[in-house]
């Protein structure tokens, strides 16, 4: 029989893992009237150093599952199954145990199901470089969830009253193109600044991020504000200005030939987004695809 898991407005909370999200995440569920039980880690430097910042103490993992009405798994991607064997045989009827890890849904989880536990993988779309800016950034993003059907509903209700999140559901087997977009997006902007930034370096520019830092923002707030970086999309590659780039690619073969691949590599990503939205005129498209070298 599958048991259903107490209401999500007032649970015992266990933190298996001191990493950042889950850090952050036991944090905010503290914040927001859940009772943290415990937290045990890895290493015994990093479980005190999360319990001082928690206020809670350090438990044996065994321990805190056995107290515990949701278990946060806050271990590396390729240690959340044996995580999860681990503390199987503690578990409750009921206890759910949930990850952070984007690319797998609850198949790394199967251990905990396989004793009576729920399961579920919430992963939040946002850039956590440490515990504090988590804290401050999650509230208000959204988190990927993948559970079973008859979990959604109390995985929703957590992430909204809980982690003041958006949540969205994502299939199983959507779960690494949901990690792909957010990968591609978060690494994809720093990607980009990093580029811009060594072209500035190159005709001595010594504040790079200085100057390109609010244009990034602006970019970013014509998406959200505007109905997204397709749709927003500019410059000379949208317009069709093939002899700008030339121009580019000339100065930049004369005076940092180092990044002029770089530079193409982008400039045929630009390329292609603006012919999948319908931006760009047939022979404008052709003739930059010629010069910037794209089949």
């Amino acid at each position: 029989m599958i048991t259903i898991p107490a209401e999500p407005s007032h649970l015992s909370v266990f933190l298996f893992g001191a990493g950042r999200v889950g850090t952050a995440a036991a944090e905010l569920l503290r914040r927001n009237d859940h009772e943290l039980v415990g937290v045990a880690s890895r290493t015994p430097s990093s479980a005190e150093r999360a319990a001082r910042f928690l206020g809670c103490p350090v438990i044996p993992p065994e321990e805190g599952v056995a107290a515990a009405e949701l278990v946060l798994l806050g271990v590396p991607d390729e240690a959340i199954a044996d995580a999860a064997g681990r503390i199987a045989t503690s578990l409750h009827a009921g206890t759910v145990v949930c990850h952070f890890a984007g690319a797998f849904g609850v198949d790394p989880l199967t251990a905990a199901a396989g004793l009576g536990g729920r399961t579920a993988a919430l992963h939040p779309v946002q850039a956590c470089p440490d515990v504090a800016t988590a804290i401050e950034r999650l509230p208000g993003s959204a988190w990927g969830v993948t559970c079973a059907a008859d979990l959604e509903e109390w995985a929703e209700e957590l992430i909204r009253s809980g982690l003041s999140g958006l949540p969205v559901m994502v299939a199983e087997e959507a779960r690494p193109l949901w990690h792909a977009a957010a990968v591609t997006t978060s690494n994809g902007i720093a990607a980009l600044l990093a580029l811009g930034e060594a072209i500035l370096a190159s005709i001595g520019v010594d504040s790079p991020a200085a100057v390109l830092g609010p244009l990034a923002e602006g970019t970013l707030a014509n998406a959200l504000d505007d109905g997204g970086g397709g749709a927003t999309l500019t410059g000379p590659i949208v317009r069709g200005e093939t002899p700008t780039i030339a121009r580019h690619l000339a100065a930049l073969r004369a005076h940092a030939p180092h990044l002029v691949d770089p530079y193409m590599t982008m400039s045929r990503t630009i390329l292609a987004a603006a012919a999948r939205t319908g931006h760009l005129q047939a022979d404008d498209e052709s003739e930059l695809r010629s010069l910037l070298g794209s089949s």
